[in-house]
């Protein structure tokens, strides 16, 4: 019968408690890998589980209301309103996604010498896919693996968890090297940490997927509903243009668009970047 199973991760006492009471609690408590953060437990449950063609299974993060302002309730009521679809959506902070090309050009802006990695391993793989000119907007950008899926997408997903799981873990030259490569990343709490190249390639499959195979049928939580982070609010109106633009662009392949985002991209990222710093010195 079709449903859902919307699981939520936690890792400790602490990380328990924030989970919504809606959704299905996931134990990693004994965390045997904590290189690969939440893919582990994902890996674990696709690997054991029995999944039912028509539901839908999600695995989030116990950040989840904290990054999306969304109850549990909230998102099985979006669900029931999109159950034909493959996918279902519900990423945080539009911003970042609207305010770069795709994924893996915001990703290399926080965190530098990603592109490289990134673009190396699907070379590595046989992929044809340019990360220099893929185009991706809130149709199909997904952060912080916040989506649900049916069986029919978690099975290509899994493939491709898998294939990289396996270059990362045999660590043999030059590959394994960059992807189990240290790159600084700031949580949530403004803590400055560690994490390697492969956890933010992995987090990244899901939108490559999504921008690579249009068969898939996607319903997106309304994105510019969800929060901003807090130094682009004042540029929420120059957000939204920059994803109208990228959704023009990849209907069109109208030069022009791309040149008009690129400017404007630009305008936007100098505006936040002063906001930012100006949020900091008040600190």
């Amino acid at each position: 019968m079709p449903g859902e199973r919307i699981f939520q991760i936690f890792y400790d006492e602490q990380t328990r408690s924030l989970l919504d009471p809606d959704f299905e609690p996931l134990d990693n408590s004994d965390n045997e890998r904590p290189d690969w953060f939440e893919y582990w437990p994902m890996r674990r449950f696709l690997r054991g589980a029995s999944l039912r063609d028509a539901s839908h299974y999600g695995f989030l993060s116990p950040n989840f209301q904290a990054k999306t302002q969304l109850t549990g309730r909230q998102v099985k009521a979006f669900v029931d309103r999109h159950r034909e679809a493959d996918v279902i959506t519900f990423s945080p902070y539009p911003c970042h996604a609207a305010s770069f090309l795709n994924v893996f050009e915001q990703a290399e802006f926080t965190q530098p010498g990603f592109m490289h990695v990134a673009s190396a391993y699907l070379r590595h793989i046989g992929s044809a896919v340019s990360l220099q000119t893929t185009v991706n907007h809130s149709g199909n950008s997904v952060f912080s693996n916040f989506f649900l899926a049916k069986p029919v997408f978690w099975r290509h997903w899994d493939a491709a968890a898998e294939r990289l799981f396996r270059a990362a873990e045999s660590d043999s030259g030059a590959m394994g090297t960059m992807l189990n490569q240290e790159t600084p990343y700031m949580r949530d709490d403004g803590l400055a940490k560690r994490a390697q190249m492969k956890v933010f390639l992995m987090e990244r499959f899901v939108t490559l997927l999504l921008s690579t195979m249009p068969e898939f049928a996607v319903a997106n939580y309304p994105p510019f509903d969800l929060p901003l982070t807090s130094y682009f609010l004042p540029l929420r109106n120059e957000v939204m243009r920059l994803d109208e633009l990228k959704i023009a662009y990849a209907r069109s392949g109208d030069e022009a668009l791309l040149r008009a985002y690129r400017t404007l991209q630009e305008q936007t990222l100098d505006a936040a970047s002063r906001n930012q710093r100006r949020a900091l010195l008040a600190k």
